[in-house]
């Protein structure tokens, strides 16, 4: 999953440059209509990546919930050194 977030990060940010390059062609007189498909397409791979860091966050907060509890019932020492 974090592979995942990279990638959508990065394609995200990737859409963003070109959204800003769109954006500064709308200024010259370019096309509206492509810079908003642009910066829409960005907005959407950003909110992709930072769903699934919060999935992956909360499968991980669970695993290491698990975890403790599997260390107490066992007698592990798990925790702060």
């Amino acid at each position: 999953m974090t592979r995942v977030t990279i990638a959508l990060t990065l394609a995200g940010l990737a859409l963003l440059f070109i959204a800003y390059a769109k954006g500064v062609q709308v200024i010259h007189g370019g096309d509206v209509v492509s810079h908003m498909y642009w910066a829409t397409a960005a907005i959407t791979m950003v909110a992709a990546a930072n769903f699934i860091a919060i999935a992956h966050l909360a499968r991980s907060e669970r695993m290491i919930q698990e975890l403790r509890t599997l260390c107490e019932k066992n007698g592990i020492a798990y925790g702060e050194d």
